[in-house]
């Protein structure tokens, strides 16, 4: 299958392994992990509704979920629990939506419900396998891009419309405070997942946007790039990071948009040198 044959209702969670030069991504609403190398994707069927792809160390591939972190082993389609979600969240009415790991055994994630209503969600932190509520009252957790050399990271609530700068604790077990960094709430527009190159771009995926955002590290936008479909969900860099690939969905649009947008549910590449 070639990557241009994929099409996920709901793409997500796209990770780059520069060590294998693979691209990783997910289709959140059908449990389906997908890989891409050499022109050719590898689909995956998954076991646990998984939303981000957290780590990738060779074969095993970390994932968050309605139940907390597994991890799915490509050669052997094996999947081995690493933690629970905290209590109050484990049932399923919530699922995990998006998180980054910020070292060995150390992941940040966000738990929303499947039907979600203003401060209905939480970020969970996940250290040596317990997992653990570090802040209540957040709908739709996204973005979760760390400022390089500090203890910041920018998660959405897409549901607001809105990217807080959060700062933790050197445990990372402890908001110290919270500010708005990007508010397209005047707008039809909403902040989804995203990423930071070497040199501190920022890209966040504008869902019901047709875009991507860059900014700078003080939420200023520097670029606009604007997509062949309504719903991107997620971006990514390539090793070079001169191509930027891009998640989008087509779960919630209607046959006559979809038949509009053709390329909704594809993955986008942009070329950051033209």
């Amino acid at each position: 299958m070639n990557i241009n044959e994929v099409k996920s209702e709901l793409g997500e969670g796209l990770y780059w392994s520069a060590q294998q030069g693979i691209l990783y991504w997910l289709d959140i609403n059908n449990s389906i992990l997908f890989s891409f190398k050499e022109e050719i994707v590898h689909t995956y069927n998954l076991i646990e509704k998984a939303s981000a792809i957290l780590d990738v160390e060779n074969q095993n591939i970390y994932l968050a979920s309605e139940n907390g972190i597994f991890c799915f082993v490509t050669t052997s389609n094996k999947t081995f629990q690493i933690s629970q979600i905290p209590l109050k969240y484990s049932s399923n009415q919530y699922r995990a939506n998006d998180g980054t790991i910020l070292s060995k055994n150390l992941y940040m994630y966000g738990m929303m419900n499947n039907n979600p209503s203003k401060g209905d969600g939480a970020l969970i932190v996940s250290k040596n396998g317990t997992d653990r509520v570090v802040f209540e009252g957040i709908a739709i957790p996204n973005t979760f891009i760390r400022i390089p050399h500090t203890n910041s990271l920018l998660i959405s609530d897409s549901f607001e419309q809105k990217t807080f700068r959060f700062n933790f604790n050197n445990a990372w077990d402890k908001v110290l405070d919270k500010s708005i960094w990007l508010d397209l709430s005047s707008t039809k527009k909403t902040p989804d997942g995203g990423c930071i190159s070497s040199s501190g771009r920022i890209f966040i995926s504008i869902w019901d946007g047709f875009e991507v955002l860059e900014l700078d590290l003080h939420g200023s936008i520097v670029d606009i790039f604007k997509l062949p479909v309504p719903r991107p969900t997620n971006c990514v860099l390539n090793s070079s990071e001169d191509i930027l690939f891009v998640t989008s969905a087509f779960d919630g649009l209607s046959e006559s948009i979809r038949k509009k947008y053709p390329l909704s549910g594809s993955i986008l590449t942009v070329n950051l040198n033209d």
